[in-house]
């Protein structure tokens, strides 16, 4: 019976890894396809910009952004290596510890198939039952009898599931060995890849770095652009608190409040403003990707997206405000309670001051620009005077 529990036990193992290999190379298949689907979007974004013939620092971050967006790909790849390389082992392992269990099997089913080949009369088996010295030792040997001949079919059974389970695992090794090479092939190619853009990278920086004046120009006009787009909102922002009962605050009403509350429940979770789009410019205080030691600031993020792609709020709410910057085109401010989006560098915008929007319902058009030949418009979450980074409500995949 302690063979037959090896057994089980072996068999328990071996379910129990297959498992857990099927969930981490399912998770890490939809990870590597979902990055896979961003490298492919920024080439053809840049494609769109190269028919453009211009040169510009838009194009230079989308490139970092297929760079970074490689760097992951390698790394999905190279955790998918180290799992099947688990799996190997541990299917070595049960391979190995299925192979001993069989050979105790067979060697105790040798001895009973030894011991029935002497006992094999039917008097025999007779003479030992009638031999007992009364009935209960007649029933227990009899009983007996019964058992050790079911025992053997179980061992049979077990020499022949084992060797089937065996094979199995050896067809299964070698698939996973031929998989394993071909993803060690995938990540060469990959790095292949990343190798030729960086260089790319490179070139674009020396060429960008050759219009230093020019960039420092562009920087002084986006940071004019910026303070306005920023003085508007302050200003909406104090015209809703002055019409408020409270002090520093936004007074909500009922309703308002569940919608601040639901907003601030979705924290990593709001669609994106666009369908299709990467992040070219991040929140926050940064370096110049060009110009050294020096630093630009942006109260949002830059989304580059297709030409004339749809821009949506990304929680219901009611606009609060619409207005143009020259230079910065249409501009769509969306209340949640005391939150705030803005939605900036639209060339249309199809809501209203005091309309009320759903989640994903389309408020405008992305503006773009002919000298790029993509879309890029600027998206900022608020919460009244506080500039948050909206990475960190958007949801990790677009929806």
């Amino acid at each position: 019976m302690a063979i037959v529990r090896t057994f089980v036990f072996s068999i328990l193992m071996l379910f129990f890894f297959q498992n857990g290999f099927t969930q981490d190379r399912s998770e890490l298949e939809k990870k590597r396809k979902s990055i896979i689907e961003d490298i492919s979007y920024t080439n053809d974004l840049l494609k769109k910009n190269a028919q453009q013939k211009q040169l510009t620092v838009n194009q230079l971050a989308i490139i970092n952004q297929k760079i970074k967006l490689r760097h992951n790909l390698i790394l999905q790849l190279e955790n998918d290596i180290d799992i099947i390389n688990r799996k190997i082992l541990e299917n070595q392992i049960i391979i190995e510890s299925l192979r001993n269990d069989l050979e105790k099997i067979k060697e105790e089913y040798a001895k009973l198939v030894y011991y029935a080949y002497k006992n094999r009369s039917s008097y025999d088996r007779l003479m030992f039952v009638f031999s007992s010295k009364d009935f209960n030792q007649a029933y227990l040997r009899l009983k007996y009898l019964r058992k050790y001949n079911e025992y053997r079919r179980q061992q049979a059974a077990s020499i022949q599931a084992t060797q089937t389970i065996i094979s199995e695992k050896i067809v299964e090794l070698n698939e996973d060995k031929s998989n394993k090479e071909i993803l060690l092939g995938r990540r060469q190619s990959e790095k292949g890849l990343l190798a030729e853009e960086e260089r790319n990278q490179k070139v674009v920086i020396n060429k960008l770095s050759q219009k230093e004046q020019k960039l420092v120009e562009e920087l002084k006009i986006k940071a004019k652009l910026a303070e306005k787009l920023n003085d508007q909102i302050q200003q909406m922002i104090a015209e809703e608190i002055a019409r408020s009962k409270r002090k520093n605050s936004f007074d909500l009403t009922p309703e308002e409040q569940l919608l601040d509350d639901n907003f601030a429940s979705n924290k990593n979770r709001l669609p994106w403003p666009s369908k299709r789009g990467i992040v070219t410019e991040k929140f926050g205080e940064h370096p110049h990707p060009v110009l050294k030691g020096i630093s630009v600031r942006n109260n949002g993020v830059d989304i580059s997206t297709n030409p004339g792609e749809v821009v949506r709020s990304v929680f219901s709410g009611e606009v609060s405000k619409v207005f143009v910057i020259p230079g910065l085109n249409k501009t769509c401010i969306i209340r949640h309670g005391k939150y705030l989006t803005v939605y900036s560098n639209l060339d249309e915008v199809f809501v209203k001051v005091g309309e009320k929007v759903d989640s994903k319902q389309t408020i405008g058009i992305v503006h773009t620009d002919k000298k790029e030949g993509i879309g890029t418009f600027k998206f900022q979450v608020w919460r009244e005077n506080e500039k948050l980074n909206p990475e960190h409500w958007l949801a990790g995949k677009r929806n």
